[in-house]
């Protein structure tokens, strides 16, 4: 706001605020306990977006977090990806926390972090019908009891920036039907 700005100009910007808490967060946790919590935080915030009483074309939303960063990479990453799911029915982690540490490179910059987005995406995915588009019997889950295998820079695995490594070959959540059974491990191509 300029300096030297008139009573009706002040009286113009004014806007209604929903500050929205997360306590169900840990201070010494570095991801949430669950990804139910967040993506009901996700939704809250959506939802008080659409009805926000200020001009419909701008409705931002400040993300605050203890130290200015851990949390709000992960909420900044999961409305990316949330935003990535909704218009294309696919998402790519690797490329949306990609894209959001080229200008804050201090967001999401632990491997915790990177794979808190994955479940949180598949968790978004898995509880969300607005997605089930194929049936089981089409799906392509690939299933294995295999543990994975240790990751190695330029053998598989790319660097986020900060020496912690992810797979290159990252799967992608897609808009499909998959069923799992417990102690499977289900990878999403």
């Amino acid at each position: 706001m300029a300096t030297g700005a008139t009573q009706q100009q002040l009286e113009a910007e004014v806007r209604i605020c929903c500050i929205i808490q997360v306590r169900m967060w840990p201070i010494e946790n570095k991801v949430p306990l669950s990804t139910s919590g967040l993506i009901e935080m996700v939704k809250m915030t959506r939802s008080w977006r659409k009805r926000a009483p200020d001009r419909p074309e701008t409705k931002p939303t400040i993300v605050m977090s203890h130290n200015g960063y851990s949390r709000c990479g992960i909420f900044i990453g999961a409305n990316v990806c949330i935003d990535q799911m909704d218009m294309d029915h696919e998402v790519d982690v690797f490329h949306a926390v990609k894209m959001i540490r080229i200008n804050r490179p201090q967001l999401i910059d632990m491997k915790d972090e990177y794979k808190y987005l994955y479940d949180l995406m598949l968790h978004w995915y898995m509880t969300n019908p607005d997605y089930r588009v194929y049936d089981v019997e089409n799906s392509p889950v690939r299933e294995t009891s295999e543990e994975p295998e240790a990751l190695e820079e330029g053998a598989g695995a790319e660097s986020l920036g900060n020496g912690s490594l992810i797979p290159s070959n990252r799967p992608s959540v897609r808009s499909r039907r998959d069923s799992t059974k417990k102690g499977q491990t289900v990878y999403l191509n």
